[in-house]
């Protein structure tokens, strides 16, 4: 049995080398300059369904770059793209290097959410909107399970801070150029939501301050990061974003006052970045300003319906709630407004958006996940866990993405998923460590 399996995996690479062999000679006769660019896509694939490493980081670029780009690869976005690669790259390496497989109590959770997800999504008023959620959700879920499977050393851990922050200051870059060119009236993609910027751009800052303890000439490149991301942060103008970016400073002040210095020096670079941009076009920062002030009163008005509306469909549905990604097909009937008169699509409130959609069970999950990974990093921070306090960077990221959920549905977004699960790669690896060390 364990000769087969050890013949299993070369066995496999054997074939599909020489599938894609016959299918490249084929080609070539037929389209040489095609053939090339699909030989660069099938080496780049095969490069990450060998290295998983580089598939994980491959998905936390996808996060703030699916906002960026807007591309699909047929009728899969990016990141679910990114994600099945991911989670086959893993079982290839799990098969190859006999990964013991960790079990952890965060793991039923996410899994527990998706079942309902699943289930809920069966009986959903519109199976189209039901599916996708699902299918997005399933892809972060898969992810996450990847990334409690890895050991989170040193290298992997700058690896990802970068990746992230990297993604994250190409995000912003592109929102300051369709801002100052006009072609958006706030710092973000034509094709994006200002909120879901704001949030990706708000939850990757932390790990672009832990960066500022890298030593030599990368740090002046770290601090252009900062204020980069920061001023597209502020020129969103989303006070969900911003609210998240307030209670990670207030969270920082009251748990390690002795990271005041960092709090101060970041500080300075972003609000430097963030005046910069402003003083850019300040015709055009007024304008948004007022016409954000002017949307401000219809924003409140209907955000309050959206929550009522929410808790009132939790009610009537607490077992599965009425399926995901259908909250705007109930929104008109259940507050009494005219049909097609509303935008309202989402409840701008993730805790109450799950409530509503998958049941009180699977958002008692989700608040139980959220606060098990907060005690846990917490926990990791206090006993000087992870180098140069990398999980305290992890803990600011998940309040940041905590307390924007309150008004923002960013439920089905990267950061949850990728926060959760390198908290609990780290929480199990670490108790590991202590059951293998010597007494």
């Amino acid at each position: 049995m364990g000769m087969r399996r050890e013949l299993l995996v070369p066995a496999a690479w054997a074939a599909a080398f020489g599938t894609a062999a016959l299918i490249s000679v084929a080609a070539a006769t037929l389209n040489p300059t095609a053939t090339i660019g699909g030989l660069a896509v099938a080496a780049l694939v095969a490069t990450l369904l060998w290295r998983v490493d580089l598939a994980l980081l491959v998905v936390v670029a996808t996060g703030p770059l699916e906002l960026a780009s807007n591309v699909q690869i047929g009728p899969l976005t990016v990141t679910k793209a990114a994600g099945a690669l991911c989670l086959l790259s893993f079982g290839l390496y799990a098969l190859r290097s006999h990964h013991r497989l960790v079990f952890d109590r965060s793991q039923a959770l996410v899994l527990a959410i998706l079942l309902f997800a699943t289930l809920s999504a069966v009986r959903a008023l519109d199976l189209g909107a039901a599916i996708t959620t699902t299918s997005r959700y399933a892809s972060f879920a898969a992810f996450f399970l990847v990334v409690t499977q890895l050991p989170h050393r040193l290298r992997l851990q700058r690896q990802i801070a970068w990746t992230l922050a990297g993604a994250a200051t190409i995000l912003a870059v592109v929102g300051l150029q369709a801002y100052f060119s006009g072609a958006s009236l706030v710092a973000k993609p034509v094709h994006a939501d200002a909120n879901d910027v704001g949030f990706s751009l708000a939850t990757a800052l932390p790990f672009a301050f832990w960066l500022l303890g890298t030593k030599g000439a990368l740090r002046p490149i770290v601090a252009g990061m900062i204020a980069t991301i920061s001023a597209s942060a502020v020129l969103t103008l989303s006070r969900g974003a911003l609210v998240g970016i307030g209670a990670g400073v207030i969270f920082l002040l009251l748990t390690d006052r002795r990271r005041f210095r960092l709090i101060l020096v970041g500080g300075l670079i972003a609000t430097a970045g963030s005046l910069f941009a402003i003083h850019e076009a300040p015709g055009r920062f007024a304008q948004a300003l007022e016409t954000k002030q002017a949307v401000a009163q219809s924003n409140v008005t209907s955000r309050l319906p959206a929550w009522d509306a929410a808790a009132n469909l939790a009610a009537a549905h607490p077992l599965l709630g009425i399926g995901p990604g259908n909250f705007r097909f109930y929104f008109d009937e259940v507050t009494g407004t005219p049909a097609g008169t509303s935008t309202v699509t989402v409840v701008h409130d993730a805790y109450l958006d799950i409530a509503a959609e998958l049941g009180l069970v699977a958002a008692f999950a989700f608040v139980l996940y959220v606060g098990m990974t907060l005690a846990r990093l917490i926990a990791l921070t206090r006993a000087g866990a992870g180098p140069t306090r990398y999980a305290q960077a992890v803990c600011l990221s998940l309040v940041i993405a905590a307390a924007c959920a309150v008004f923002l549905s960013e439920q089905y977004y990267l950061p949850f998923w990728l926060l959760g699960g390198i908290a609990t790669a780290l929480w199990t690896q670490r108790s590991g460590d202590l059951q293998t060390s010597p007494q």
